[in-house]
Formats: C-alpha cells, sequence, structure tokens
C-alpha cells in the first residue's frame, strides 16, 4: 500500500500527497498578509514547482484571509484546479476564487467529500466564528487534521 506523505511549507501550508496525487492547504508564498504579516519560515518549495503538478493538484482553502489565501500564489495555477472550502455561510472564498477566475469551488460539510484518494469532511461552529473550520483530510492510510 502506498504511504501517505505530508510536507510542511510555511504557516499552515501544507502538502499532503497521496501516491500521485496532490493536496495543497491554504497556500501562502511571500505576499506580506494584512499589510504587515511575512510567512515564517520561507516556503523552500518554489510554486512554481506545485503549480507544474496541474491535474494531479486540489487545493484546500481553510478561510479567506490572505495569510490562507494568496491571490498572487493561487494565479500560478490552472483556473480548472479543484479548490476546496467549508460552505461557509458568507460567501468570501468562493467570490475571492471567482473573481481570481477559478470555477471549480468545491464546498464540503460535516457530511464530507471523496476526491480521488482524498475524503475531506469541514466541522464549523458558527456561534463561535462564520470564518474558521477544521477539515478532516483522509487517505486509505492516514489521517490529517488541518485546523487552519
Amino acid at each position: 500500500m502506498a504511504i501517505t506523505e505530508l510536507m510542511f511549507l510555511n504557516h499552515s501550508s501544507v502538502i499532503i500527497r497521496h501516491q500521485d496525487e496532490y493536496l495543497i492547504c491554504d497556500p501562502w508564498f511571500e505576499k506580506p498578509a494584512f499589510g504587515s504579516w511575512l510567512p515564517t519560515f520561507g516556503m523552500y518549495v518554489h510554486p512554481m514547482y506545485i503549480a507544474s503538478l496541474e491535474d494531479k493538484l486540489k487545493i484546500l482553502i481553510s478561510h479567506a484571509h490572505d495569510d490562507h489565501c494568496d491571490d498572487h500564489l493561487l494565479q500560478l495555477f490552472h483556473r480548472d484546479t479543484a479548490i476546496i472550502s467549508s460552505d461557509f455561510a458568507s460567501q468570501s472564498v468562493k467570490r475571492r476564487l471567482k473573481k481570481l477566475g477559478f470555477d471549480n469551488y468545491i464546498p464540503v460539510d460535516k457530511d464530507g467529500i471523496k476526491i480521488n484518494s482524498f475524503s475531506i469532511t469541514s466541522f464549523r461552529n458558527n456561534e463561535i466564528s462564520q470564518d474558521d473550520a477544521l477539515y478532516l483530510i483522509r487517505t486509505p492510510n492516514a489521517l490529517v487534521i488541518h485546523s487552519n
């Protein structure tokens, strides 16, 4: 059985790999978020390498803050790339992606979705926050909890 690999990129950005499939969570490269935050540590994998994965790559955006959804980095990816995010009542992630030209937006909720080897579930507590979610990302042999 193929193993699942997890590669830390920076901040809350990671790549999960299972066989020849990749899921990048919360992509953020070098652009300051909120005008002054910089990713710590700098990403040691060049974004063009990640973008070159093309149809092998899916993107998960936990929420629409700049340090989890880097518009400049996202512009490197093909506009058909599947982008997954919680089905927030606020449409901020969906609107932001549409503005960048992405049209393969996939909302996920507590019932979850399956995309190839990845099963992704989103949990929210709307009484605490309208903009945050916890994600369970399963592969055939691993479970990653991504809590942005």
